[in-house]
């Protein structure tokens, strides 16, 4: 049993690592005003870079450069439709989403000949990633939740915290708030709103490439395709039910990864047939826990009608 509560809180902080990264960044986003759908096409796009440029170049630093630029020319994509030309934020980003579904296996089976699978063990090292930290090694319990992570995982906490400083604490946090309040007040004042999301959007293409390379670089050193599985969309729904804030919205990130270790733990102890049916607990989760968040703030909407029984 303590064995299975030790697992348990490994694989949450793993699984919700790059939850916690697009989490983060996208809060900016959305707060801006821009309700951005692209997500699960920038964390797609990232693994599917680095993974790609680490085999051409046999360097994995240009796999982790092309992450960090290929996420940024999404974004810019997105944006340049949705914030230049004012075009439907939902349709831009499901359209990118379904484009970067689409491309991975043309380009694979183009220049690699394969499909599904591009496998980069022999350049990208995932132990190298990992970090022992013989202080957290001999301590009971933390050590074996804490020892052991990897090299984003223990940034992530830091990106969170420095991020969070920049929303709360310095005059573009402010300015990021106040563009997605009213945008035509802080233009008025001399904000120039479109500047904000811009950078916004950037900040959010950054995170989005460090969440993949941590799934590619960190975990699993390959790519495979559609290796995001919807992690765009879930860190969407915890932007959401946080209300567009740091901290909530990292807390749902977390909770949601908390259902991805659950499915893995549970899933060891049953049968094969019983544990593909376990795959659906994370996204119930999503689900559940939409409906829950939303309920309080639906009950606050004069324009819906609740009977209390």
């Amino acid at each position: 049993m303590g064995d299975l509560f030790i697992n348990l809180l490994y694989y949450t902080i793993k699984y919700s690592t790059p939850l916690l990264l697009c989490s983060i960044g996208g809060v900016f986003v959305q707060k801006a005003g821009t309700m951005n759908f692209a997500f699960e096409a920038a964390i797609n796009t990232s693994c599917f870079a680095s993974v790609v440029f680490s085999v051409i170049t046999g360097r994995p630093v240009w796999g982790i450069i092309s992450a960090v630029l290929s996420c940024l020319l999404i974004n810019a994509i997105f944006g340049m439709f949705v914030i230049k030309f004012n075009a439907n934020a939902i349709i831009v980003g499901l359209s990118l989403n379904i484009l970067m579904m689409a491309v991975p296996p043309y380009l694979l089976q183009a220049f690699f000949n394969s499909r599904g699978l591009l496998m980069a063990t022999d350049i990208i090292d995932v132990t190298a990633f990992t970090l022992d930290i013989p202080v957290l090694r001999n301590i009971p319990v933390i050590g074996a939740v804490l020892n052991n992570q990897t090299v984003l995982t223990w940034l992530t906490y830091l990106i969170i915290i420095i991020l969070s400083v920049v929303f709360y604490k310095t005059k573009y946090g402010i300015y990021v708030q106040v563009t997605g309040e009213n945008g035509e007040a802080a233009e008025a004042v001399g904000v120039k709103t479109n500047h904000i999301k811009w950078a916004a959007l950037a900040i959010s293409a950054v995170c989005c490439a460090l969440a993949g390379l941590n799934l590619t670089f960190e975990q699993v050193g390959s790519y495979s395709l559609n290796m995001s599985a919807s992690r765009g969309l879930i860190c969407l729904s915890a932007i959401e039910c946080g209300r567009r804030l740091p901290g909530r919205a990292c807390l749902f990130s977390v909770l949601f990864g908390f259902a991805k270790a659950l499915q893995l733990v549970i899933s060891a102890y049953l049968s094969p047939d019983i544990s593909l049916v376990m795959d659906i607990v994370p996204y119930m989760a999503v689900i559940l826990v939409f409906i829950f968040a939303e309920i309080p703030e639906a009950k606050k909407n004069t324009m819906r009608v609740f009977k209390d029984n």
